[in-house]
C-alpha cells in the first residue's frame, strides 16, 4: 500500500508528497532548535517574558500546521485536483479547514512578540509616541488574524460544508476572501518590519553595528515575500489545475522562517560576544591580546579614556592586554538608559562604540 491513500501507483508517482514532507521537516526542525535556542539564552540571562511565551506558542502552531501539511498528503496534497482520489474528499477537506485558522493566529503571536520586544528595548526611553504606535499596531495585527481565523471558519453556511462540498448552502467566494486574508498577513508583515528602523538609526552607535542590528530586522522582508508568493498562488488554484500544494507550501515556509526571524535579534548578541570572547581568548584578529603586556590608563583622550599597554616589566606580572578607546558615559541618555537595562538582550551590546585600536 503506497503513501497516498486510494491512490494508483501511476497516479502516486505523479504526486509530491516526498517533496512537501522534506521541506516540512527541514524547515520546522530548524525554526524549532533557533526557537528553542532563543528561550534558552533568555531563560539563562534574564528569564522568559511575554514575548518569549508567545514565541514558542507560535512555534507549537507552526509544528502542528506542518504536521497537517503532511497529513494532506496522505490524502491528495501534491497532486493536480483532477486526480486526488474521491474517496479521499472528505478526509482532506477536514484536515485543510483545521489548519486554517491555525496558521491565521499563529503568524500573529510571532508578530506580536516581536513587538512586544521592541516596547521592552526602549522600556526606559522618552520614545512615548513610539511605544504607543506599537500598542496600537500589536492591537490591529492580533484583531486583523483573529478577524481572518474566524471568516475562514465561518466561511460556509451550513458551517461543515467548508468540509463537506456535497452539502447544499453557500460559501464567501474563495478568490476575494484569500486576497483579503493576503492583504492582512502582507501589510502586517511591513508594518511590524519597518517600525523599529526610525528609532535604530537614532542610535549613537557605530555605522557597522547599526547596519548590523538594522539588517536583523530588514530579514522580515523575506516574510513579507513568502506571503506574496503565497498569495501568487491564488491565481493558479482559481485558474489553473486547483493544485493547492504551493499556497500550503509557502505558509509552512512563512510561518517558519517568522519563528526564525523574530529570535534572531536575541541570538546575535550573544553570538556576536561569544566571538568576541574567542579572539580574546586566543588572540585572533585585532582584537586579541599580545603576551606580556598589561593595561594602565592614560587619561582622557576626547570624550573616553586611552588604553595602551604596559610591559610586564614594569609590575613583573605577564598580564594580556588589549589597546582600545572606549567612549565616555553619557549619564542619564538614552543610550546609557538602554545599556542599563537589565532586560535589553538586542541592543545592550552596541549601545556603546568601542573601537580596538594597535600602536
Amino acid at each position: 500500500m503506497g503513501w497516498v491513500e486510494n491512490a494508483t501507483p501511476e497516479v502516486e508517482a505523479i504526486s509530491q508528497w516526498k517533496t512537501i514532507i522534506a521541506v516540512c521537516v527541514v524547515v520546522s526542525t530548524v525554526a524549532a532548535v533557533v526557537v528553542s535556542l532563543r528561550l534558552w539564552v533568555r531563560y539563562r540571562n534574564h528569564g522568559l517574558q511575554s514575548d518569549d511565551y508567545l514565541s514558542a506558542l507560535s512555534m507549537a502552531f507552526a509544528i502542528t500546521y506542518a504536521a497537517l501539511c503532511i497529513a494532506q498528503t496522505k490524502y491528495g496534497l501534491g497532486l493536480p485536483l483532477a486526480l486526488r482520489p474521491k474517496e479521499n474528499l472528505i478526509p482532506y477537506t477536514r484536515t485543510n479547514y483545521a489548519g486554517r485558522p491555525i496558521y491565521q493566529l499563529g503568524i500573529s503571536f510571532f508578530k506580536i512578540a516581536l513587538l512586544i520586544s521592541y516596547l521592552r528595548i526602549f522600556d526606559r526611553t522618552n520614545h512615548r509616541v513610539y511605544r504607543r504606535i506599537v500598542w496600537v499596531t500589536i492591537v490591529a495585527i492580533f484583531l486583523g488574524h483573529l478577524g481572518c481565523a474566524l471568516c475562514l471558519i465561518l466561511a460556509c453556511q451550513p458551517v461543515h460544508k467548508s468540509w463537506n462540498p456535497t452539502v447544499p448552502g453557500k460559501c464567501l467566494a474563495p478568490g476575494p476572501s484569500f486576497t483579503g486574508y493576503a492583504i492582512v498577513t502582507i501589510v502586517s508583515d511591513i508594518i511590524v518590519t519597518l517600525i523599529p528602523i526610525p528609532v535604530l538609526l537614532k542610535l549613537n552607535v557605530s555605522r557597522g553595528k547599526k547596519i548590523g542590528l538594522i539588517f536583523i530586522f530588514m530579514l522580515g522582508i523575506f516574510i513579507t515575500l513568502c506571503s506574496i508568493f503565497r498569495y501568487r498562488e491564488i491565481d493558479r488554484i482559481q485558474n489553473g489545475d486547483g493544485n493547492s500544494t504551493m499556497l500550503i507550501l509557502w505558509g509552512v515556509i512563512e510561518f517558519n522562517v517568522g519563528n526564525i526571524v523574530s529570535s534572531l535579534p536575541f541570538l546575535a548578541p550573544n553570538v556576536l560576544r561569544k566571538a568576541k570572547e574567542y579572539r580574546s581568548k586566543y588572540g585572533h584578529g585585532s582584537g586579541g591580546y599580545s603576551h606580556g603586556s598589561g593595561v594602565r590608563k592614560l587619561g582622557k583622550s576626547g570624550d573616553g579614556y586611552k588604553l595602551s599597554s604596559l610591559s610586564s616589566s614594569r609590575n613583573g606580572k605577564s598580564n594580556h592586554g588589549t589597546f582600545a578607546t572606549i567612549k565616555g558615559n553619557s549619564t542619564g541618555s538614552e543610550e546609557n538608559i538602554l545599556q542599563n537595562s537589565p532586560e535589553n538582550s538586542i541592543v545592550k551590546s552596541v549601545t556603546y562604540s568601542v573601537k580596538v585600536e594597535s600602536e
